[in-house]
């Protein structure tokens, strides 16, 4: 299970809120659509992967989904 907590935006905005997916090909797939679940610039606070932490060079959404599609 990839296990997302990131801080929202829009109306949102600052408040820590949690996403969770099946696996990783979940979150690329849907990141993918002509309407992605998240924005690019969100800042993410912490990623699991099957309970692993993820460290990431740019700790954004976009940061994640190009480290799960290179991975």
């Amino acid at each position: 299970m990839l296990k997302i907590t990131y801080i929202g935006g829009g109306i949102e905005k600052g408040v820590r809120k949690v996403a969770e997916y099946d696996n990783s090909a979940q979150f690329v797939a849907n990141q993918q659509l002509e309407v992605p679940d998240f924005e690019d610039y969100l800042k993410i606070v912490e990623v699991t992967d099957d309970g692993k932490k993820i460290d990431l060079s740019e700790s954004t959404m976009h940061g994640l989904y190009n480290y799960l599609i290179n991975k």
